[in-house]
């Protein structure tokens, strides 16, 4: 399964690659900082999962999120962010997240989250944010 990550804090990403690599099944195709970037990459690697935080140096994560739902529908986009209250968490929902994950306290469902794509298939919006 191929995961682009899209993060601007160097530390995060650092954390993130770390716990993935533990996770047989994972390749990492990828990283980047900003808007224009990830949306240049998810087009160009066609990820399986995309990684996502809202939060990006040149724009937003959620015009990241349109575009990919809207090119490529059946990429899993999993949202880890800070902005996790519930303005950020519907407009999310409605742009077409399978995942909204609070960074602070649900960064280990990330990992949890990719192994059930491997091995079940599933995906969804997570309610306990």
């Amino acid at each position: 399964m191929k995961v682009f990550i899209v993060e601007d804090a160097e530390l995060m990403r650092q954390h993130l690659v770390s716990m993935l690599v533990e996770i047989p099944g994972i390749k990492i195709s990828g990283y980047a900082v900003n808007e224009t970037s990830a949306i240049a990459h998810v087009d160009e690697v066609r990820p399986d999962v995309v990684i996502l935080d809202l939060s990006l140096q040149d724009g937003s994560g959620i015009s990241v999120l349109e575009h990919i739902k809207k090119n490529r529908p059946e990429t899993k986009v999993m949202v880890l962010t800070n902005y996790t209250d519930d303005f950020y968490f519907n407009r999310c929902k409605r742009a077409g997240a399978d995942y909204f994950f609070d960074k602070s306290f649900q960064f280990m469902k990330v990992g949890a989250a990719l192994w059930q794509l491997i091995h079940a298939g599933r995906s969804g919006v997570d309610p306990e944010v």
